[in-house]
């Protein structure tokens, strides 16, 4: 399968319409939340420090999950559920360390919380556990998570881009958004979630790299 026959297939195309959801609900969540806690002035740090790197570790791997297999360009592979009954394989432990990754990245001076950053690092190692249970169940012992200096050059250049572009157009979205409803605040949530479906393509192009490794 074609990079392109990939992201167009019906598993990449559910998978991105629901991270996209619930990306736009987060503001939205977050929003609820402070209301609700107003009175607890340690919400706002256990917001950004727990709950949202929680939320956003769960959105990733239930993208993965739901891209597979045409995230790995396979259109014939065991399902995620023959994956996912291995005795080895916990969901727990992906999302635990999708967050310790996120975590240690924001320490590094310079990198923060800049989602263009994060995010596709989180995706990239979701990804790879999807990838190794896979070469497990299939006894491949050849395939490694090194998806070529193609994709990572482009991994970087797409990231890098994308998520300007996405800043640009989501400005523009939800500034039109306020006009057209009388309101304020779609410019931020819009933005928001430009920016985080603008980390897909690097996530895919990943897979995608990884897959070119295996062919079933």
């Amino acid at each position: 399968m074609s990079f392109s026959n990939s992201i167009a297939s019906a598993d990449v195309v559910v998978a991105i319409m629901v991270y996209g959801l619930v990306a736009a609900g987060e503001p939205f969540l977050e929003s609820w939340l402070s209301r609700v806690f107003k009175d607890n002035p340690s919400f706002r740090w256990r917001w950004e420090q727990f709950f949202a790197p929680l939320l956003r570790a769960a959105m990733l791997v239930v993208f993965v999950y739901l891209a597979y297999p045409a995230l790995f360009g396979l259109t014939v592979a065991p399902t995620i559920g023959e994956l996912l009954a291995d005795d080895e394989v916990h969901t727990n432990t992906v999302i635990g360390v999708l967050i310790v990754c996120g975590f240690l990245v924001s320490l590094i001076p310079g990198l923060g919380r800049n989602s263009e950053i994060v995010l596709p690092i989180q995706g990239a190692m979701a990804t790879a556990y999807v990838f190794h249970w896979l070469t497990n169940y299939l006894g491949v012992t050849t395939a490694t998570f090194w998806p070529g200096v193609d994709i990572l050059l482009t991994m970087i250049g797409v990231s890098f881009f994308a998520h300007r572009l996405s800043r640009f157009a989501g400005t523009a979205c939800g500034n039109w958004l306020d006009r057209t409803l009388t309101t304020r605040g779609y410019d931020l949530v819009v933005v928001h979630t430009f920016e985080l479906l603008a980390q897909i393509p690097v996530i895919l192009l990943f897979g995608y790299g990884l897959g070119r490794q295996i062919a079933i």
